[in-house]
């Protein structure tokens, strides 16, 4: 600590502080005092302005926020230039001692006041709302809920801009993320002892999310709920604009952080938090560096433990002898159909899952699916293939039958959802569906389509998803033909009809069935019904007429003659 020795403490409380702000403060006949809390970062001075302004126009109020006490210390920027992330502690015990004063000496006058704080003490607030009310002040909290990537952002442009002129306040990210926990706890404390005659809810551009008013001893308005909104407002999926800003202002600040911050000392000392969307976002090994969708593991958890188990596993029936059955295809396949026939064949009771379900569970997806349908799926992998293997072991635990259905990216992924069953003695059975890629191709447009024209949320399979699985399916039927963990391959085609049963391991034939059912010429009729269905889309998806040509060049090759183009002969000399 660097306090001020009491006489020169004194001496800065009676000729600066006091004067500066109170400068202007008209005593009132019922005085308020507006708490704007929020933690570090969160937007608290521009809401503060704003609150500051509407009481100017009663005569005047006294702004009360530690940090404007601190460049009145005299030894503050002696504090910075030794370490920007202790040097507000090392001022504390003043800054406080100068803010209790002033308090006290608005209170006494009748002063309306702001107050900018980050609420993370109840007893703190608690002591403070008493004192104002016996002095006849009406008490009211705004509170700037801000997602805590947005307030970390916010310290860390604070600091770089303050630093140019040879400042520098910063707050570490062990301050910010106490104050950020502890705010709803102080809500809650707020709203049930009555604390506060008003408390409002608002982003940091001002819009209200929440309000409540006491009256006569009671909340008027709602239940209180005001640290509901806060959580809720944090974690709300951002927008696609909002998110551009984000990187936008993310990538300014990098920079900035390089370029303009020259002392080497104060780079290093606040470069580890140059990354806030880390508090949200997971860093991952490929570009861009950083899975902007992946849920924190609390969020992660809620929504299997609520929503997924509820919903998808709830009627397991366990078994002596459970099994297993893997539905397998690329996308556009037909696997829900398949799957339908076989759950139709299996034991009652069977938990069949879809990964199409857990992707639906996951908050960004309708969003994801709105703004760029091909991608969707791929922006949440992390979060619904973790759900999935959860939800495989609930029911290998629980000993039920299990259908999976499933489009394998590549054997390894295939293999680690089926060994632990076959390690917990389920008996493991593949069938798969053999499919022309044009065919499956045109099948995935076809299912966009018609999402659009019901007005629904359209999914559209990537071609470099589509034929990731596609090479991959091949791979993993040859490599379960010969494991001897997989008890029995079967090959089908769309409509259901079996091509191949290969039991126990050995041999390729699996493998055979789905490269001769795949390279299978088409019939007049099959080839009549590709053509009309690709003619039909190119009108319905325009702007998809390039990729529909492309899978229609791959379905030319295996049309009757008659349906093929023209060849064009080879040149012959003259005579």
């Amino acid at each position: 600590m660097a306090a001020l020795p009491e006489a020169e403490s004194l001496q800065e409380l009676e000729q600066v502080i006091v004067p500066t702000f109170t400068r202007g403060a008209v005593s009132q006949a019922r005085p308020v005092v507006v708490v704007v809390a929020g933690q570090p970062g969160a937007g608290k001075t521009q809401i503060a302005d704003l609150v500051q302004a509407a009481l100017d126009r009663r005569g005047g109020a006294v702004r009360i926020c530690r940090d404007l006490y601190k460049s009145a210390h005299s030894r503050y920027a002696e504090l910075l230039a030794d370490d920007v992330r202790t040097a507000g502690v090392g001022v504390r015990l003043d800054t406080r001692r100068w803010q209790a004063v002033l308090e006290n000496h608005l209170r006494a006058h009748g002063f309306d006041a702001v107050v900018e704080s980050a609420l993370a003490d109840p007893e703190e607030f608690r002591t403070s709302s008493y004192a104002y009310r016996r002095a006849g002040h009406r008490v009211e909290v705004v509170v700037v809920a801000t997602a805590e990537a947005w307030s970390q952002l916010g310290v860390l442009d604070r600091f770089l801009s303050e630093a140019i002129e040879g400042g520098g306040r910063y707050v570490s990210w062990e301050n910010h993320d106490t104050c950020a926990r502890q705010l709803p706890t102080t809500l809650a404390v707020i709203e049930a002892e009555h604390l506060a005659d008003r408390i409002s809810v608002v982003r940091r551009d001002g819009t209200l999310l929440y309000d409540n008013e006491l009256v006569d001893g009671s909340w008027q308005r709602r239940r209180p709920a005001a640290e509901r909104a806060v959580a809720y407002e944090r974690s709300r999926p951002w927008s696609a604009q909002e998110t551009a800003v984000f990187r936008r202002d993310l990538a300014r600040t990098d920079q900035r952080l390089h370029r303009d911050l020259h002392c080497e000392d104060r780079r290093l000392a606040v470069q580890r938090d140059a990354e806030p969307v880390r508090r949200i976002a997971q860093p991952r090994r490929r570009a861009p560096g950083v899975d902007y969708h992946r849920l924190p593991a609390q969020e992660h958890k809620w929504v299997f433990d609520e929503l997924i188990a509820p919903s998808y596993l709830s009627g397991i029936v366990s078994r002596d002898d459970p099994r297993a059955v893997y539905v397998l295809g690329q996308p556009g396949a037909g696997k829900l159909l398949a799957a339908r026939m076989v759950k139709r064949a299996m034991r009652p009771g069977a938990t069949q899952l879809v990964g199409d379900d857990f992707k639906a569970s996951h908050p960004d997806y309708l969003r994801l699916l709105d703004e760029d349908p091909r991608n969707a799926g791929a922006a949440i992998r992390a979060d619904y293939r973790a759900w999935f293997a959860e939800a495989e072991e609930h029911v290998r635990r629980r000993r039920g039958d299990a259908l999976i259905e499933g489009a394998p990216g590549s054997v390894e992924e295939f293999l680690s959802s089926a060994l632990p069953f076959a390690a917990d003695g389920y008996p493991v059975e593949l069938v798969v569906l053999a499919v022309r890629e044009a065919d499956s191709l045109l099948s995935t447009a076809l299912r966009y389509a018609r999402s659009l024209h019901r007005g629904g949320y359209p999914r559209f399979t990537s071609r470099k998803g589509h034929d990731v699985c596609f090479h991959a399916l091949a791979e993993v039927v040859d490599a379960a033909q010969r494991h001897p963990a997989i008890r029995a391959v079967t090959v089908i085609r769309r409509d259901g009809e079996a091509l191949l049963r290969q039991e126990h391991s050995g041999g390729r034939q699996a493998a055979w069935a789905l490269a001769a059912e795949r390279m299978r010429p088409y019939t007049e009729q099959e080839a009549m019904q590709f053509l009309r269905l690709h003619q039909a889309l190119r009108r319905a998806l325009p702007q998809h007429r390039r990729e529909l040509d492309e899978c229609a060049a791959l379905a030319r090759p295996l049309m009757p003659a008659g349906m093929q183009p023209a060849r064009i002969d080879r040149p012959r000399p003259s005579v």
